[in-house]
């Protein structure tokens, strides 16, 4: 009897760690289709952004999953009442990581038995949005850092904790398992998370990514990709030399409501160099700079390895032009994920 109560204590501490989020989404979406009924010209959704529905989501499964853990523990020695207090906080900071992966191949899993389910998405939507938010949410250095130190230093806190009253016997409670992989999630995402530029070179091409992003600046950027959220455009500018690219950014460009687009606004030149692969910013003329375009089709394409996603090979930055350099060795070309942000890259053309 005590086997089993115990049992049911655990699935009822589970279900509140890991359910609430999809509630919430199946409660958000209910709200949106009523609210579209009652004023079908107004976009609810594009009025909260994607981003802002992650936030909310996350918010509202930290707020429910700790207020449901507080009723449960209420009767609970004072010691274990508060450490699954911190746990139903800590876990829920972490789900965004916690959850990517096994959702993710879930969802993956379900559309390969279920192959007709591909036109109703709605039957997976609860599986296929929260990897969703969660890269969305994720898609900002800001939050990225501080929603991951937050999770960190709750759950390290929380097992801290756990160890204190267990002692040596902390690894005998299933709360010390929930944690560990919570903790272990925030840790090990950067390292799967990895950016991978959008294209490929064919066997025996060379490819470089110029501006090749750090280990986090690459998870943001992976995170971007995967929401579909646009980062900062790259400009080529034009070869300084044959073994110099210059280049520019351009940060900060949206469309705005009636489908115009902004470009943002323009970085100070860079100068990447394939002797060394290091970039620095660039002081020389820039009208001294060798231009020489090439069609795309003609000294890109045939460079790339071929990839069923793309119809046409792949989607050119929101500067097209590919530059080849001036001893004809390199050509340098812009390629974007679909909605979502852009590499510069430089090919060899021999």
């Amino acid at each position: 009897m005590e086997r089993h109560t115990t049992l049911k204590r655990w699935l009822t501490v589970l279900a509140i760690l890991f359910a609430p989020p999809f509630l919430v989404v199946g409660a958000m979406q209910a709200l949106f289709w009523l609210l579209y009924r009652l004023f079908p010209s107004a976009s609810f959704l594009a009025w909260l952004g994607i981003e802002g529905y992650a936030i909310t989501v996350l918010g509202a499964h930290v707020l429910i999953s700790a207020g449901l853990m507080r009723l449960l523990v209420r009767r609970w020695r004072r010691a274990g009442r508060w450490q699954f207090v911190l746990t139903a906080v800590a876990v829920p900071l972490a789900m965004p990581f916690l959850a990517f992966w096994p959702l993710s191949l879930l969802t993956r899993l379900s559309y390969r038995l279920f192959p007709s389910a591909s036109s109703t998405p709605w039957l997976f939507f609860g599986i296929e949005m929260y990897p969703f938010l969660s890269t969305s949410l994720l898609s900002d250095m800001t939050r990225y850092v501080i929603l991951s130190l937050a999770a960190l230093i709750l759950t390290l806190a929380a097992l801290t904790w756990l160890a204190a009253q267990e002692r040596r016997q902390a690894w005998r409670r299933g709360c010390f398992y929930v944690l560990l992989a919570a903790c272990a999630s925030v840790l090990v995402f950067p390292l799967l998370m990895r950016y991978q530029p959008v294209v490929k070179a064919a066997p025996g091409v060379e490819l470089r990514l110029v501006d090749e992003p750090g280990l986090l600046e690459g998870v943001v950027k992976s995170c971007q990709a995967a929401a579909e959220v646009r980062g900062c455009q790259y400009e080529p500018l034009g070869w300084a030399d044959a073994q110099t690219l210059v280049y520019c950014q351009w940060c900060g460009s949206h469309y705005d409501k009636v489908g115009v687009w902004h470009p943002g606004d323009s970085q100070p030149p860079q100068a990447y160099h394939l002797d060394t692969d290091e970039v620095s910013p660039f002081e020389g003329d820039l009208d001294a700079l060798t231009h020489e375009t090439c069609a795309p089709s003609v000294c890109v394409l045939p460079a790339l390895a071929k990839r069923e996603l793309f119809e046409q090979g792949y989607h050119p930055g929101q500067y097209e032009d590919a530059l080849i350099s001036p001893d004809g060795r390199w050509v340098a070309f812009t390629a974007e994920h679909i909605y979502g942000p852009e590499d510069l890259l430089v090919i060899s053309n021999e």
